[in-house]
C-alpha cells in the first residue's frame, strides 16, 4: 500500500509518494529522504515514516524538539491515518492518503544464450598520483547551556474593594407640552421705489477779484490837558449868592429843571464833576466867598 503526503517546508509544497518497501528518513543530515536544510527546530536525524504490518507508522528518533501528530507528542511508533498532520520542527507534513500499489509482474524464463568470446581487456590507466589527506580542523567546543532563570512567584492579586451600593435614581418630572405656536401675520408687499430725477448740473462759479488793501483810520493825537477851572453852575453868574434867581429868558424854565435850594446844598444824588488834580471829598469854594 502506497503512501502520499505534501510537505510544507518554508511556505514551499512538494508533494511524496513511497512504497511499503521504502523507509522515508527526516532530518537535516544529507543522506536522508527528506531534509531541508533551512529550516529552524530540526535535527539531523529528526524522525522516520516506515511499513509495518499492512499499516504506515510514524516514529521519533531522538530530535531535539521532538515530532507531533496532530498536535500530540510522539513516543513511540505511532500509525498514520488517512488525513494526520505531522510536524517536525518548523516543516508540517499533511494531507496523507493511501493507494494500493500494483504486484510485480512475473518475470519470463529466457533461453539458456549461446556463450559469446569476450574481448580482450582494455590495459590499465595510469595509476593517479594519491593527494595528502588534510587534517581535519579542530572543533570547536560547545558553550555550556546557562541554566534557565528561576521563575518569580506571581503574587496574589488584592482582595476587591466593596462596590458602594448605587443610589436610587430620582423620578423623571414629566415634561410639560409645549404652547401651540401663534401663525405670524402675513407681510406687507413693499411699494415700489419711485426712481429719482438726474441731477440738474451746477454752474460755473466766477473766480472771486483780489480785495483792495483796506485803509486805516488814524488814531487822534492826544490833547494835552488844559489848566484847572473852577465849575460854573449853569445859570448861576458869577457874584450872586446861592438861592438867587435869575431873570429867565424867553419865559419859563424847561420842564424838569430845577434851581438848588436855598443854603448851597445839592440835591441827594446829584454830584460835581471833580477837577483834576483835586482830592476826593474837597469842596470848591463859592464865587464871592
Amino acid at each position: 500500500m502506497k503512501i502520499k503526503f505534501i510537505a510544507n517546508i518554508k511556505g514551499i509544497y512538494l508533494g511524496y509518494s513511497f512504497e511499503p518497501s521504502d523507509v522515508v528518513t527526516i532530518g537535516r543530515e544529507i543522506g536522508n529522504t527528506i531534509a531541508p536544510i533551512n529550516v529552524d527546530g530540526f535535527s539531523r536525524h529528526h524522525a522516520r515514516i516506515f511499513f509495518k504490518d499492512g499499516a504506515w507508522y510514524v516514529e521519533d528518533v531522538g530530535s531535539t524538539n521532538g515530532t507531533y501528530r496532530n498536535r500530540v507528542k510522539v513516543e513511540a511508533p505511532t500509525k498514520i491515518e488517512k488525513g494526520d498532520s505531522i510536524r517536525c520542527g518548523l516543516m508540517e507534513l499533511a494531507s496523507f492518503d493511501f493507494e494500493e500499489s500494483a504486484s510485480p509482474a512475473p518475470v519470463a524464463v529466457a533461453e539458456p544464450s549461446k556463450p559469446v568470446a569476450s574481448p580482450p581487456p582494455p590495459p590499465p590507466p595510469p595509476a593517479e598520483p594519491v593527494k595528502p589527506v588534510e587534517p581535519p580542523k579542530p572543533v570547536e567546543p560547545v558553550k555550556p547551556v546557562e541554566p534557565p532563570k528561576p521563575v518569580e512567584p506571581i503574587k496574589p492579586a488584592p482582595a476587591p474593594e466593596p462596590v458602594a451600593e448605587l443610589e436610587p435614581v430620582a423620578e423623571l418630572t414629566p415634561i410639560t407640552p409645549l404652547e401651540p405656536i401663534t401663525p405670524l401675520e402675513p407681510i406687507t408687499p413693499l411699494e415700489p421705489i419711485t426712481p429719482l430725477e438726474p441731477i440738474t448740473p451746477l454752474e460755473p462759479v466766477e473766480e472771486l477779484k483780489p480785495a483792495s488793501p483796506t485803509k486805516t483810520a488814524k488814531v487822534p493825537t492826544p490833547v494835552a490837558p488844559t489848566a484847572l477851572r473852577r465849575p460854573t453852575i449853569p445859570g448861576l453868574k458869577p457874584g450872586l449868592k446861592p438861592g438867587l434867581k435869575l431873570p429867565q429868558k424867553g419865559g419859563a424854565l424847561p420842564s424838569g429843571l430845577k434851581l438848588p435850594p436855598k443854603g448851597g446844598a445839592l440835591p441827594a444824588g446829584l454830584k460835581l464833576p471833580q477837577k483834576p488834580g483835586l482830592k476826593p471829598g474837597l469842596k470848591v469854594p463859592g464865587k464871592g466867598a
